[in-house]
C-alpha cells in the first residue's frame, strides 16, 4: 500500500506471508477458505461471546463518530448482525445496511429494519458516514474498493481492521502458535484474512487514496470475560482447555491497556478537502 515493491516471504504455521520490506504491511495470497458463514456458527454462543463485544464496540464507535460528525445517514458495509447500526440509530442517525451473508442480514434486519443482502457496489447511495468494521482485510481489491468508497462517503469512512500492532497477533507470529495463527488469519474460515494492516499502513493506505485519517482509536478485542466462549464458539477446544488460557488473556488485555494499543484498529477518514459535517 505504499507501492513498494519488494517482499519478503515467510511460512508461518502452514500460510505464506509476504511483508513489505518497506512498510511492514502483511499479506497473503488470496485463498478460498471453508465453512458457509454466520449459518456454521452457533447463534446463542455467537451472540454471549462475540455480539457482546460487537455491541461494546459499537457504542464506542459511535461515540468516536459523533465528535465529527453530528448526524446524518449512515451506511454500514459487512454490517454483520446490525449491533452498529443499531446503536447509531440510537445516538439519531438514519441507518442502512449491507451485509452479503444471509443468516447476519436477516438478523440485522429484524433489529434495524434498512438492510440488503448484498456488498457495495456503484448503485448503493452515498451516505454521511460510510462506514466498514472488519470488512476490508477479507477483500482482494482493496484498491477498487476505496475508489468506490470515495465516491460514497460525504464525510467520513469509519474502518476497523484486526491489527498487526496487537500483543495477540504479536505473540502469536512471534512463538509461531498454529492454532492461534490459523484463528487471526481466519484461515479455515469462507473469507480468510488476505491483508494485515497497523495503523502506520492504514493512515499511508489511505492517503494514497484520498483520505486524510482525522482519528486513531484501539478496542478491546477480547475481553477476558468472554475469552473462553470466543475460544470455544466453533467447537475446536474444550471449556476446560480455553480456561487455562484465562491469565495469559488477562495479561495481555492488561499490557495492551497500559501500551494503548490492542488488535483493534479504528480509523476514521475524511475525504481529502471536505471539513467536519454538522
Amino acid at each position: 500500500m505504499c507501492a513498494g515493491e519488494l517482499f519478503e516471504a515467510r511460512v508461518v504455521a502452514g500460510l505464506t506471508i509476504h511483508r513489505c520490506t518497506t512498510c511492514g504491511l502483511r499479506l497473503r495470497p488470496a485463498s478460498q477458505g471453508q465453512g458457509t458463514g454466520y449459518a456454521d456458527v452457533d447463534r446463542e454462543a455467537y451472540v454471549e461471546s462475540i455480539g457482546s463485544v460487537r455491541r461494546m464496540q459499537a457504542e464506542a464507535i459511535v461515540g468516536f463518530v459523533r465528535e465529527h460528525v453530528d448526524g446524518g445517514e449512515w451506511l454500514d458495509v459487512g454490517c454483520g448482525f446490525g449491533y452498529l447500526l443499531d446503536a447509531a440509530r440510537a445516538a439519531g442517525f438514519r441507518v442502512r445496511g449491507l451485509e452479503p451473508d444471509p443468516t447476519a442480514a436477516q438478523a440485522a434486519r429484524s433489529r434495524v429494519g434498512n438492510v440488503l443482502q448484498g456488498v457495495l457496489d456503484e448503485s448503493a447511495p452515498p451516505a454521511d458516514v460510510l462506514s466498514t468494521l472488519d470488512v476490508i482485510e477479507h477483500l482482494d481489491d482493496l484498491h477498487a474498493f476505496a475508489a468506490l468508497v470515495k465516491t460514497k462517503a460525504r464525510a467520513l469512512w469509519v474502518i476497523k481492521v484486526p491489527s498487526a500492532d496487537g500483543l495477540f497477533f504479536r505473540i502469536a507470529h512471534a512463538f509461531r502458535l498454529r492454532g492461534a495463527i490459523e484463528r487471526l488469519w481466519q484461515s479455515n474460515y469462507r473469507d480468510p484474512h488476505v491483508v494485515y494492516f497497523d495503523e502506520t499502513t492504514l493512515t499511508r493506505f489511505l492517503g494514497n487514496h484520498g483520505f486524510d485519517a482525522v482519528a486513531v482509536h484501539y478496542l478491546d478485542e477480547v475481553p477476558t470475560r468472554t475469552a473462553v466462549d470466543r475460544l470455544t464458539l466453533a467447537g475446536g477446544m474444550p471449556r476446560w482447555k480455553a480456561r487455562l488460557a484465562l491469565p495469559l488473556f488477562a495479561a495481555i488485555n492488561l499490557i495492551e491497556r497500559l501500551r494503548s494499543k490492542s488488535d483493534a484498529l479504528v480509523v476514521l477518514a475524511r475525504p481529502s478537502g471536505t471539513q467536519r459535517r454538522a
